[in-house]
């Protein structure tokens, strides 16, 4: 392993970031792997090779680190954060916006809790998070490689309309696409359609007075006119109202989205939520479940039309980031969360154990993402919210019935988040400002005395 551990802390290496991509891989889905399995023939050798990989992984003159999912300064029973993470250099600039909402003030165990401590703020609001005292931070994780340059803008294909290919270019070089989006490139279209489409799509990552601004100027093309074909709509079920995701192109043959009370569930996340229940969310339904099957429903059906999405869901994603414009990637994550729903369904309401279940769905609707992470306010951030609301309002229930857990929302910089974090978190070189918590994917929390470890994407 010491050829290993000297390329992986190599500074300047592509090679070098690579390694270090793979063995956070290894070390989250056997992490994962022995949490499921403690009981397994091959759990002792598999902690074993845990230390190893960690030991490599470890900043140079640092100790080896623990088994990941605990936190700094603690005893062999609570373990210590890791600090090696994965570098994405190399991949395209996009992701999911989750800004901080309120967090749980109270750490695993407390019994203190205020009405001030329950409040969620929008996302993107910098809210401090109010915690026990915990031991040092650990050293800084390794750098990231120099960030990629951007590429230039790509001229659309000329069988795409020009008024809606200017307008497109003319938002890759706006400020708010320089400020919250990267760089950004149009793609070579095909046609209209496909211009279109990227164009909306790319919307949904821009805080929402961004996106109706653009969004307006676009209808106004001549591309766009109200007396093209009659219009087409895909509805999906809604949560609060009616709400267009994706406008229509009549003239262009593409159909719109948009969210309704009577839009369908998504089939594959009704038949994975019958449980043990066997009874369809109605409309209204503000159950974590019913909520857990609306979003579920539209995080998947957007992963297949967006092609710039991705996820890092840890019990799948082994090399940190994978595209979801893949069909069998996507197939992989629906599986996996097909299953997360099907737990949920399984629990008792206002158990510890639901509350474990949802954390679990929080967690897969989360982790897809763009890179960098879009912007708080967008319509994604919203949806991400909205999922994490729901688990601090089912945390608040399972207290109220005398259940001992804890959950927290991460600090809004990476220097405090990683105190929460299992150490498998997510470096990025675009985005944001150094150091700055980009993307929350998973929720810290205390259950029943067990702890589950937060989980960020952060600017490095």
């Amino acid at each position: 392993m010491d050829a290993l551990r000297r390329l992986s802390r190599l500074p300047d290496s592509h090679l070098a970031a690579l390694a270090r991509a793979h063995l956070a891989g290894v070390r989250a889905a056997l992490g994962v792997a022995l949490d499921a399995l403690p009981d397994d023939a091959g759990a002792a050798e598999c902690r074993a090779a845990l230390a190893e990989v960690a030991a490599v992984l470890a900043p140079e003159g640092s100790p080896p680190e623990g088994e990941p999912g605990t936190l700094p300064g603690t005893t062999e029973a609570e373990g210590s954060v890791t600090t090696g993470a994965v570098t994405t250099g190399d991949m395209s600039t996009r992701a999911m916006a989750a800004g901080a909402m309120a967090a749980d003030s109270a750490a695993a165990g407390s019994t203190a809790d205020s009405s001030a401590d329950e409040s969620t703020p929008p996302m993107g609001t910098p809210v401090p998070v109010t915690r026990e005292p915990v031991a040092p931070v650990p050293p800084d994780p390794l750098e990231p490689q120099e960030p990629v340059p951007a590429k230039p803008s790509v001229r659309p294909s000329p069988h795409a309309d020009a008024e809606l290919a200017a307008l497109a270019a003319e938002l890759t070089r706006s400020q708010e696409c320089a400020t919250f989006l990267g760089p950004l490139a149009v793609p070579e279209a095909d046609d209209t359609a496909a211009l279109w489409s990227w164009f909306q799509l790319t919307l949904l990552r821009l805080p929402s007075a961004y996106a109706t601004r653009w969004r307006a100027r676009a209808a106004d093309l001549a591309v766009a006119a109200r007396t093209a074909p009659e219009e087409r709509w895909d509805e999906w079920r809604a949560l609060d109202g009616v709400e267009v995701v994706l406008p229509p192109l009549p003239r262009a043959g593409v159909t719109g989205v948009r969210l309704g009370a009577a839009g369908p569930l998504a089939d594959w996340a009704v038949t994975a939520a019958g449980g043990v229940h066997g009874v369809l969310p109605a409309s209204g339904d503000r159950s974590p479940l019913a909520l857990c099957v609306v979003l579920s429903g539209w995080v998947a059906e957007l992963a297949a039309r967006d092609g710039q999405l991705h996820h890092c869901l840890e019990s799948v994603a082994h090399r940190g980031v994978i595209p979801l414009c893949d069909a069998e990637a996507r197939a992989t994550y629906r599986q996996e969360l097909a299953q997360r729903l099907g737990r949920l369904a399984r629990q008792t309401p206002g158990s510890p154990e639901e509350l474990r279940a949802a954390l679990a769905v929080d967690e897969a609707l989360c982790s897809v993402l763009h890179l960098p992470p879009a912007a708080p306010g967008s319509w994604w951030a919203r949806v991400a919210e909205a999922s994490q609301r729901m688990v601090l309002e089912l945390r608040r229930r399972v207290r109220d019935n005398g259940g001992d857990v804890a959950v927290q929302v991460l600090a809004p910089t990476y220097r405090e988040a990683r105190r929460r974090t299992g150490g498998n978190d997510i470096p990025l070189d675009a985005g944001g400002r150094k150091g700055q918590v980009l993307a929350g994917l998973r929720l810290w929390a205390s259950v029943e005395g067990r702890e589950l470890p937060g989980r960020v994407v952060y600017r490095a």
